[in-house]
């Protein structure tokens, strides 16, 4: 992806098990592997954000925090969408490529 395109995401306003507004975290992924990149985001929600799409990026690491005390939850958008996502439609519930975790942990 050339170096001068851009991504909007929307991050929706959803709340935690503690009802506040769950914590969200965006990150690139870089080469073929999976490698995490640098973070560009980090907020609470109800919130569209524009970033510039770095070049050598792959995809999208979409992070959420249901449960604070615990690990968060995440998602891999690989390729990277063209111009926008919506990271509240970002499927969670299934096994990610670049997973460590075995069938049994999943």
């Amino acid at each position: 992806m050339p170096s001068s395109s851009k991504l909007s995401i929307t991050w929706p306003e959803i709340t935690n098990e503690r009802s506040v507004p769950m914590l969200w975290l965006g990150a690139w992924l870089l080469g073929p592997n999976g490698e995490e990149g640098d973070w560009f985001h980090s907020g609470r929600g109800a919130a569209v954000t524009e970033h510039e799409v770095p070049t050598g990026v792959t995809g999208v690491r979409i992070r959420r925090w249901p449960n604070e005390g615990l690990a968060p939850e995440y998602a891999d958008v690989i390729p990277v969408p063209q111009s926008e996502l919506a990271a509240e439609f970002v499927s969670f519930n299934k096994r990610q490529p670049f997973s460590v975790l075995t069938g049994e942990e999943f």
